[in-house]
This record gives structure tokens, C-alpha cells and sequence, in this order.
């Protein structure tokens, strides 16, 4: 049998070491001490060496499963057909301009420099997200243990110093296999260049390891270090300044946000990143659980944003995202919601937010098994690069199974997620909302989880009024609904919720007085109106048959 009819094969050292994302040195010594399955064959005096590619991938998988941990096992036997992937953490680059104001730059800089490395290969390459690496720092003990918790194959730290419009990048890569340091480089550069050090970067890390960089992103990459990599150093501050208080997901820091991303596309008006950014926190903005602006105010402007992203960046993922949760939360318009969604997957198949927006839209729409199958894909992207987002992969399947009436799998999800992170507040949402449907004790100790803060998340004040309505405190319902129409005087409080605490004391014609209301506010709750479970008590009715056929729910 020739080579040709062997696609599986691997001939030499160098495509074995290719596959492995590992360098020659290394799977050689992973052959004479750790068995890794590489064949020999003897040509007179002269012999050479082959490998087969699902051989590889078990020893590899095996090797994981024997000293790596879960997490790691999970990851590639996720891949078993692909080779493992190589994974890569970023440190927080050390700020060294003496200045605390300036972390937002640094913090930022760090940011941008997982989304470039991001970009690479996504198929074969995990980048750790920074949240996740901002746990640990250079120390050899804190190394060892991002190895043995995360798997990670290679660390890239960095310190900037930033003076004026000039801007200082030390970087190094190390090998946490070998204990070694790959290279190490100086970038001194106007801060105009900022964009082609990243890519400068990014190629050094591709080199170094072997990857196969996607044509299209060599391109881009090239690109970037021509003069069309160059950017607008005010429009780049405020940019990173924007994703700085993007990162903080709270009411203020999203609002924050908005100014910071306005003014870097008034310094800038084609700096695409800045347009997605600005799309993704309208759109966040208008959304549970934040529903601080109203939808007609604040899609419109997402939409717009999103859009000209991509007009002058079509493979900005979160663009694509942005544009995809407006089609979906305010348009109605499930097909071409959905055909965004996978063009932002597309662009990152591993940006895990998109797993999960993409899993809603398909649970609004009855499509359980192809829901559960996005967030299959949102847990293994997330144990691999981000372990502490689990807690929003298991709130998101124990709402999934919340909206199947399957209470008990609701509330068995809300303890796994319990075990990452016990604070979470939409945990609690979920399994009060489960157990008071299933007539669990556990409702009793979640209704008296009432809002700390009543009116600020008008949500979590729905939650908790419809589970007393469930245990029979009508009163504390009606309570619930007098302190969302006071809040209602201050900010946007979606009528969807007013409609649901209706449903939920039996007074239909009030329930759906207000869900029509919503329906003409656009209130994002109404992409649940065929499934959720509180709105059961309406569905013969006429008034909302047709709003779900108004939707686009039914015809």
C-alpha cells in the first residue's frame, strides 16, 4: 500500500511533531521514554521514521486521562479524530508605567492579545481566557500548578510600559513541558503600531509551535503589519477603556462602556473592533438580566453598530454575535438569527457566549435536542479555556430543562453549578422557579431569597413573585408588582414581567393586557412566550394565540 492511500500516516519527524504541536526535540523523547507509538522502517543502511494520526491522538488522550485531570481529559478526548489541541495561556501583562489609572491599558492590552492568538487556528489551538489566567502569575509554583489545572502547554507573559504616544511590550514564551523559555523579544513602537506588535506576536507564537495558521488569517495578519495595521492611538485608548468597563457586566460599567466606545469611533469611525464593542453592550443593555434600556431605544443603535462592524470587518465574531442577539431578541427574525449565530461560530467556533446565545434561541423555538447540543459545545470550549464560566453553562442547561418541565434535572444542574460558584444569582432564579413548578420543599428556602435591592433587577424581583404566587402568597406577589411599578418611575422595567406576575395570581385579562404591552415595547422577555412554563394558565386563549403567531411563533 503506497503513502498516498495512507492519509492517516505521518512520515517524519517534523509532521509527526506538527501534529502533536509539539517541537522534534520533544516528541523524540516522548518516544524513547514515554512510549509515544512511532514506527521505524530500515532502508539498507539508512531508516526512517512514521506515525498514524488516531495512534497519536489515543496515546496523547491516554497520557491526559493517566497525569492531566478531568478538565483536560474531557478536552481532548473531545477532539480524538483532530489531535490534541496545544494550549496557550496569556498572564496579565505587567503594568510598568507606575501609574494604577493605566491598568485599564495594560488589562486591555492583555485582552486584545488572547483575541489575536484567538484567531490562529481555533480548531487546534485554546487560548485560556484572562479571567481564568489572571489567577496565576510567573512564579515556577504558580506555572506548575496552571499546568496541572489547566493543561497548559505554553505561557505568554508580558510587561508595557507606556510614556506619551510611545509604547514599550516585553513578551516571552515559555514551554511548561520543557521548563524553558522559547523566546523572548522587545517591541518599542508608536502607539499607532500597537496593532502590528500583536500580530508581530501572534506570528512569533505560530512559528515557534508549528501552527498551521489559516490562510486567511495570514493574510489579515500580514495586513496588520502593513501601514493598514496602523491605529488612531485615541480611538485605541478609548477602546481598551471601553472593554475594561465592558468587563465588569454590571448596569454601570455597561453604560460606562458606551461612552468610551462612542468616542473611540469618533476618533476613529473605521475601527471595526469598536463598533462590535459598541453593538455587544446595547445589546446587552436591552436584555435580561440587565433591562436597562428599552429595547427601541437600544437595538436600533446595536444593530446599527453591528452592522457597520462588519461592513468594514466581516470576521469580527462578536460583531456577528451582536447582530444575531438583535435579529433574535428584538426583530423576532429566528432564521436570520440563527444564520448569524453560526457565522459568528464561523468566525470562533470557540466563543462560548454564542454557544449559549445560540442555545436559547433554539430552546425558544422548541428545538430541545439541538439546544442541548449547543451547550455540549459551550461546556467543552469553556473546560478547556475558562473553567470558571461553568457556572453559566449549568445555569443555562438547568433553565433549559426548567422550560421542558423537567423540574428535578433543573434543580440536579443548579447543585452541580452550586459546586463553582454559590453566588451566582440566576442559580437561584432557576431552582426557585424549578422547585415551586414541582412542588419541592427547596421553593420554601428559595422565596425567601428576595431581592436584596428591590428594583434594581426587575427579574429577580419577577422570580421571586411568582414563586410566592406558586405557594399560595398572593399578597407578596401583589407587593412584588407595586414595588416594580415604582421602579418602572426611575428605569425601564419590560411589561413582560408585569404580564408574568398577572399569570402567575390567575388574572389573565391583566396578563395579557400586559404581554401585548410588551409585545409593542419589543420587551425582550417575549422570546420565551412559547415555553415558559409561568404562562401555561393562557395558552387557550385567543389573545395569546395570537401573539404567538404575531411573534412568529406559530401560523
Amino acid at each position: 500500500m503506497t503513502t498516498s492511500n495512507l492519509p492517516d500516516r505521518l512520515d517524519s519527524w517534523k509532521e509527526i511533531a506538527t501534529f502533536l504541536r509539539r517541537d522534534v526535540r520533544t516528541v523524540q523523547r516522548w518516544e524513547k521514554k514515554e512510549a509515544l507509538p512511532v514506527h521505524r522502517h530500515q532502508h539498507d543502511k539508512l531508516g526512517s521514521v512514521y506515525a498514524f494520526r488516531a495512534e497519536l491522538s489515543s496515546w496523547f488522550n491516554g497520557r491526559l486521562q493517566a497525569g492531566a485531570g478531568a478538565t483536560a481529559s474531557a478536552q481532548a478526548l473531545a477532539h480524538p479524530s483532530e489531535g490534541p489541541k496545544v494550549k496557550l495561556a496569556v498572564l496579565p501583562f505587567g503594568n510598568l508605567s507606575g501609574q494604577e489609572d493605566d491598568n485599564y491599558f495594560s488589562d486591555g492590552l492583555t485582552e486584545e492579545m488572547i483575541t489575536q492568538l484567538t484567531r490562529l487556528e481555533p480548531g487546534r489551538l485554546a487560548v485560556i481566557a484572562r479571567a481564568t489566567a489572571a489567577n496565576y502569575n510567573s512564579s515556577a509554583e504558580s506555572l506548575q500548578q496552571l499546568k496541572q489545572n489547566l493543561n497548559v502547554d505554553y505561557v505568554l507573559e508580558g510587561k508595557v510600559r507606556r510614556a506619551g504616544k510611545r509604547v514599550r511590550i516585553t513578551a516571552q514564551l515559555i514551554d511548561l513541558e520543557e521548563h524553558t523559555h522559547l523566546w523572548a523579544e522587545t517591541y518599542e513602537r508608536d502607539l499607532s503600531d500597537i496593532l502590528t506588535v500583536q500580530a508581530e506576536i501572534a506570528q512569533a507564537f505560530a512559528s515557534e509551535i508549528n501552527l498551521a495558521v489559516t490562510r486567511s488569517e495570514q493574510s489579515r495578519l500580514v495586513d496588520l503589519q502593513a501601514s493598514s495595521g496602523r491605529v488612531n492611538p485615541v480611538a485605541y485608548e478609548s477602546y481598551l477603556k471601553a472593554r475594561y468597563h465592558l468587563q465588569g457586566l454590571t448596569p454601570a460599567s455597561l453604560k460606562s462602556s458606551l461612552v468610551d466606545f462612542e468616542h473611540a469611533i469618533k476618533e476613529d469611525p473605521r475601527y471595526a473592533p469598536a463598533h462590535a464593542g459598541l453593538a455587544y453592550a446595547y445589546g446587552l443593555l436591552a436584555i435580561a438580566p440587565f433591562d436597562l434600556l428599552p429595547p427601541r431605544q437600544a437595538m436600533p443603535q446595536a444593530e446599527a453598530a453591528a452592522k457597520r462592524a462588519l461592513e468594514l470587518d466581516n470576521t469580527l465574531a462578536e460583531a456577528h454575535g451582536a447582530l444575531a442577539l438583535v435579529l433574535h431578541h428584538y426583530h423576532w427574525d429566528w432564521a436570520k438569527a440563527e444564520s448569524s449565530y453560526q457565522q459568528a461560530l464561523e468566525c470562533n467556533p470557540d466563543y462560548y457566549v454564542t454557544h449559549l446565545w445560540y442555545s436559547w434561541l433554539l430552546l425558544a423555538l422548541g428545538r430541545r435536542k439541538e439546544a442541548f447540543a449547543e451547550l455540549k459545545k459551550a461546556q467543552v470550549t469553556a473546560q478547556e479555556t475558562d473553567p470558571e464560566r461553568m457556572v453559566t453553562v449549568h445555569a443555562t442547561r438547568a433553565a433549559a430543562h426548567y422550560l421542558g418541565r423537567e423540574y428535578p434535572q433543573a434543580a440536579e444542574e443548579f447543585g452541580k453549578a452550586l459546586q463553582v460558584s454559590p453566588d451566582y444569582f440566576m442559580l437561584h432564579y432557576v431552582l426557585g422557579r424549578s422547585a415551586s413548578q414541582s412542588g419541592s420543599e427547596q421553593s420554601e428556602t428559595e422565596s425567601k431569597q428576595a431581592p436584596k435591592s428591590p428594583g434594581e433587577i426587575p427579574l429577580m424581583d419577577t422570580a421571586w413573585g411568582l414563586v410566592n404566587a406558586v405557594n399560595g402568597r398572593k399578597d407578596q406577589t401583589e407587593e412584588t408588582i407595586r414595588t416594580l411599578e415604582a421602579a418602572a418611575k426611575k428605569r425601564y422595567v419590560p411589561a413582560t414581567y408585569f404580564g408574568m406576575l398577572y399569570a402567575g395570581l390567575g388574572k389573565k385579562d391583566l396578563a395579557l393586557t400586559w404581554l401585548e404591552k410588551a409585545y409593542e415595547e419589543r420587551a425582550d422577555g417575549l422570546t420565551w412566550l412559547n415555553v415558559l412554563p409561568a404562562l401555561d394558565g393562557l395558552r387557550s386563549e385567543p389573545r395569546f394565540q395570537d401573539l404567538l403567531r404575531r411573534i412568529g411563533f406559530t401560523r
